[in-house]
């Protein structure tokens, strides 16, 4: 149910983009918090940062919150002086290096683009590009750290509020706050009330036929739902900053909590940034919703392209107790499939020992066998390469990154995969016409008409394969990977095919695999 909501949400945000008063597109920070040059784009309404730690995912949220003037804020406005302060002491010889630092902006308005920069010299102060006239951009700024949910000293004094003499106001919650935190958690509440004395303040809330108590006896993560509900469930127009998005909260909870920010986004206009460890947080946002943030080797902070399928699986935590097998495209994918069809029921291992997915492609293979590597994944990855790479020097980059001897294995023929199984198609028709589901006459037919259709075609021969394997998916009512996947099923099973060379290694890395782990 919350995966279909999410995919509904994700293109009606998209579509609202353009509509925002003022959307922060971008930000780059310049010797910053250890980061010395490091540009993040803001594409979606909802963006996760992740990363490992101390890869700048909460210098980059802190650095949003100085993007705006917040209307009435006064002393409390969120301004780098105070969220990126130094140590510097009057006597001592420890104190922090002060360099020259900049954090500039891109705004997206309905009048055009604008741009400011907040740049630290011997103090802090914003320019705006020589815009004649130019002022900070204004908008309603919520921030989250850890700290505001875990504060020692914000328990202490709310327990001085038992002290008072008089009693504290009393402020409900509205209905909207209230529903907000009640998607999220396994019960529901007749009152939640916002005690109040001075600037102190105490949640105290009531379940139907159930218990009444303060926030001093909530969960963890009850208590961060409904203070998240308290702060931002009637925020309009905001820009709303959340660092470490999952903390205290069950996987199926954090799953919850992004598909109601995202509802919240689209309702009332709001941008959301939020940090993140989880898997859950990430799978939660579409692929340009995600940023990775990774500390290189000298200490610089780069940015990579999305992780998908069993690259983020792995480099978060959840790739199991599985060997994952990386490939290039949909179709490798769907012909990795149609060996492990043949493969693994033979070697008697159940098919989610396996993982096969796919990634932007060969060029980044490299970046991953590092990234592998750094997180202890890398005896849990095959590589798999189309079989035109077999003289590009992707094989040696990723086995110099992989600092082991990781397998990488290539889809049969010497061009692109597609190539390989059209020409598999035209020379097996009677035994591959029964598994697509047409006779062999017609498949026969069918191949004809396309190499006529395409014969005076310029394109590469990949990209008029393609077209000849999606006619046939379509004349067959299924997909081109889904043929492609039939084919490459079918060529397991003969012992003189071209994909054997692919059969073995798989099957040399399933058992080198096994042999590790004692199965």
């Amino acid at each position: 149910m919350a995966d279909r909501q999410l995919l509904e949400l994700w293109g009606q945000l998209q579509g609202k983009k353009p509509h925002f008063a003022h959307f922060l597109t971008e930000i780059s920070l310049a010797d910053v918090r250890g980061i010395t040059d490091l540009r993040v784009s803001l594409d979606y309404p909802v963006s996760v940062i992740a990363g490992g730690n101390a890869s700048g995912k909460t210098t980059v949220l802190l650095a949003a919150a100085c993007a705006y003037s917040v209307p009435g804020a006064g002393v409390k406005a969120f301004v780098p002086s105070t969220l990126f302060p130094d140590y510097r002491p009057r006597v001592g010889g420890r104190g922090d290096e002060r360099r020259e630092v900049t954090i500039d902006y891109d705004y997206s308005t309905p009048e055009g683009r604008r741009a400011m920069r907040w740049r630290r010299g011997k103090s802090w102060n914003r320019s705006f590009f020589g815009r004649k006239g130019g002022s900070q951009p204004e908008r309603p700024v919520y921030l989250r750290t850890l700290s505001n949910l875990t504060n020692p000293s914000e328990v202490r004094g709310v327990l001085g509020m038992s002290q008072a003499t008089t009693a504290p106001d009393e402020r409900p919650l509205t209905a909207l706050q209230i529903d907000f935190a009640q998607k999220m958690l396994p019960f529901r509440y007749s009152e939640v009330i916002d005690l109040t004395s001075g600037r102190k303040n105490l949640l105290f809330a009531a379940q139907e036929g159930g218990a009444a108590y303060s926030e001093l006896h909530m969960a963890a993560g009850e208590r961060a739902i409904l203070r998240l509900s308290q702060e931002i469930a009637q925020l309009r127009g905001a820009l709303v900053l959340i660092d470490e998005v999952e903390a205290g909260l069950h996987p199926w909870v954090q799953q919850l909590l992004m598909l109601q920010l995202q509802e919240l986004a689209l309702r009332n206009d709001l941008q959301v940034v939020v940090t993140t460890h989880s898997p859950i947080v990430l799978d939660a946002v579409p692929l340009h919703g995600r940023i990775f943030l990774e500390r290189a080797d000298d200490g610089s902070v780069l940015v990579r392209p999305p992780y998908r399928d069993v690259v983020q699986s792995a480099l978060y935590g959840r790739s199991g107790d599985a060997l994952n097998v990386l490939c290039e495209d949909e179709i490798a994918e769907a012909m990795l499939h149609g060996v492990c069809d043949r493969v693994l029921p033979a070697e008697r291992i159940r098919p989610e020992t396996v993982r096969i997915g796919r990634d932007t492609g060969a060029d980044e293979f490299p970046m991953h066998a590092a990234a592998f590597r750094k997180f202890g994944q890398i005896d849990n990855f095959v590589f798999v390469l189309d079989g035109d790479r077999r003289d590009s020097k992707v094989v040696d980059r990723v086995k110099r990154q992989a600092k082991a001897a990781v397998p990488v294995l290539f889809l049969p023929g010497r061009e692109a995969p597609e190539c390989w199984v059209w020409e598999r198609l035209e020379s097996c028709v009677e035994d591959l016409a029964t598994p697509l589901g047409i006779a062999a006459d017609d498949l026969r037919d069918l191949l004809r008409r396309q190499d006529q259709t395409y014969a005076s075609a310029t394109d590469r021969p990949a990209e008029i394969a393609k077209a000849k394997l999606r006619a046939i998916g379509e004349q067959t009512n299924r997909s081109a990977a889904d043929v492609c996947r039939h084919v490459a099923a079918y060529e397991t099973d003969k012992t003189d095919s071209q994909i054997q060379p692919l059969v073995a290694g798989l099957r040399s890395a399933i058992e080198g695999w096994r042999a590790e782990r004692g199965g």
